[in-house]
């Protein structure tokens, strides 16, 4: 029989003391009793005798399909009370933002166009007309691979016109840039450093009878870049291409401002840039709401020549973008550390707001 400790005499209490000093031999559990009794208000709804038959807590299909729920009486609900927190399933919010980028597109009348993630040195640089001894192809800039280093160059009609290109020109009226082209460089695998490569391959893949085509993609890329509050190693672009005969730079603006106006940018200006596969280049920026000041978010221009024609064949005019998706999202939750947007913060991720443009 247990004992309870109050009704102990004082040499059961040394006993029991010396006793718990030797593990295993006495077991002790602490006994918490409450007494509970009702309030006078709650004896007379008692005694007044009050039917909760016909009362509802809950609503269930079958009380909608056999209508058992008419003429009965449904139980307030509190909606002051406390309720424990429920976090449901949900995509990450970087995921819902890149969803609603790609709805934005192909609502606009777009292709999306895909690849992988790892390119050779022909696709990623000397199909876009930039030159072999570009900074860009420098190991300070570009994650080459080491195993397998060299990938295979495409069929040799584009070999042959990229080679030219780069050479004299290849008939486009330009120069080139007037060195001996090197298939080796050409060949080493390399993470691709921008979604840029995917639309050169697009435009290799299209026939005449294709024209007017309109693609564009949500890719990451990848850059040797020292990580901070503006830069990763690891990002995604907006990438876009329209080839078509009859458009021209006020349509490339039309399209920009369309999107970014979709991403909650009223304020968006293009201005002259460089960049070795466009001309006329153009830097987009959009005005920050809260920082009142202009942000850069992207490249844009139309294709040269020396780019599109070894390519496709012919010359004809292909709009371009390649706009950075994490600065133009990270306005839109609030953060000012892009490197916040994928530190898989699990609280971050169930209190961050929905994309709701």
């Amino acid at each position: 029989m247990p004992l309870e400790s109050k009704n102990l005499t004082q040499e059961q209490k040394y006993a029991f003391n010396e006793l718990k000093k030797r593990k295993g031999v006495i077991k002790t559990d602490i006994i918490t009793e409450r007494s509970v009794e009702l309030k006078e208000i709650y004896n007379e709804l008692i005694k007044a005798k009050i039917s909760f038959k016909n009362i509802i807590d809950e609503l269930s299909p079958n009380m909608l399909k056999d209508s058992s729920w008419k003429n009965k009486s449904f139980r307030r609900y509190d909606i002051k009370i406390n309720v424990p927190s429920i976090s449901g399933g949900r995509r990450h919010f970087v995921n819902e933002a890149v969803a609603y980028i790609k709805k934005v597109w192909l609502e606009m009348g777009f292709k999306e166009m895909q690849g992988p993630l790892l390119q050779t040195s022909f696709w990623n640089f000397d199909a876009l007309f930039t030159a072999q001894d570009h900074p860009a192809r420098e190991m300070q800039d570009t994650f080459f691979i080491a195993n397998p280093e060299k990938g295979k160059l495409p069929e040799k009609r584009f070999v042959e016109g990229v080679k030219n290109a780069h050479e004299n020109g290849f008939g486009t009226g330009s120069l080139g840039w007037r060195y001996k082209w090197n298939p080796e460089q050409a060949m080493k695998n390399v993470l691709r450093t921008h979604t840029t490569v995917l639309s050169a391959r697009t435009i290799a893949a299209l026939k005449k009878d294709d024209l007017p085509a309109k693609y564009f993609t949500v890719g990451k890329c990848f850059r040797n870049e020292t990580v901070d509050w503006c830069h990763l190693f690891e990002l995604c672009q907006v990438e876009g291409i329209v080839v078509d005969p009859d458009v021209t730079f006020k349509n490339l603006v039309g399209y920009l401002k369309e999107f970014y106006k979709k991403l909650g940018y009223s304020k968006v200006r293009i201005r002259p840039a460089y960049f070795p596969y466009t001309e006329m280049s153009a830097e987009v920026d959009v005005f920050h709401p809260v920082k009142k000041e202009w942000i850069e978010l992207g490249g844009s221009g139309i294709f040269r020549p020396e780019v599109v024609k070894p390519l496709l064949g012919v010359e004809v005019p292909v709009l371009a973008w390649g706009l950075g998706m994490e600065r133009a999202i990270s306005m839109y939750y609030g953060i000012t550390d892009i490197r916040d947007l994928y530190r898989n913060d699990l609280k971050q991720s169930r209190e961050i707001k929905a994309w709701l443009k």
